[in-house]
């Protein structure tokens, strides 16, 4: 298995390219940047990096492990986030205002957002599996905490950037015809995401 401190390189470029991808917490991110503005964003950002990090420490330390060890636990954790992501394309198609599309969002919603987060979960098994040092006795403790380190910090920089996209936009998104076409846009992306997701998972 890879070590963190004996290939960054790897580490850095992985964590970029996973968080910075169209994903559930990006489409949220430009979401409340349209809604709610910068700070918004911003907190956003913070609890979708740290509940991310934490969850990538968690599984460092095993509770992957326990996940998978548990019949129907992982499959039934799935089946949740892919459901509340339909919900939500359901709301983003048929609102026709940005402000009528409100996704999970602050510090507090984001950061437990990830537990019912498909793509976050699965980046949070991998992640571990790939970067944490294993020993004979288990995880290291310090290896799965520099790791979750990592991931936080660098999960930081996509969700600046996804969130002030958002905010970009938000004059032009003002006018209901292009909120709508937004919304129904944001909401096939969900859909699609969904597909890809049921398809990789099962």
């Amino acid at each position: 298995m890879a070590h963190l401190l004996l290939n960054p390189g790897a580490f850095v470029l992985y964590v970029i390219v996973a968080t910075v991808t169209p994903g559930p917490n990006n489409l949220m991110l430009m979401n409340v940047g349209l809604l709610k503005g910068h700070g918004a964003a911003a907190r956003t950002g913070v609890g979708v990096s740290s509940g991310w990090g934490f969850q990538v420490l968690l599984c460092g330390l095993g509770i992957g492990g326990l996940v998978h060890a548990v019949p129907g636990l992982a499959s039934g954790i799935d089946v949740i986030g892919l459901c509340y992501l339909i919900w939500l394309s359901w709301k983003l198609w048929s609102s026709d205002h940005l402000s009528s599309a409100a996704p999970m969002h602050g510090m507090g919603g984001a950061f437990l957002y990830q537990w019912i987060n498909p793509k976050a979960i699965s980046m949070s098994l991998t992640t571990a599996g790939l970067f944490v040092v294993k020993s004979h006795g288990g995880f290291p403790i310090a290896s799965a905490i520099a790791v979750a380190l990592g991931a936080t910090i660098l999960c930081i920089p996509s969700t600046l950037v996804w969130g002030l996209s958002g905010v970009a936009l938000r004059d032009r998104l003002s006018v209901p015809s292009f909120a709508r076409a937004f919304n129904r846009a944001a909401a096939l992306t969900l859909v699609a995401m969904v597909i890809w997701l049921a398809v990789t998972t099962w």
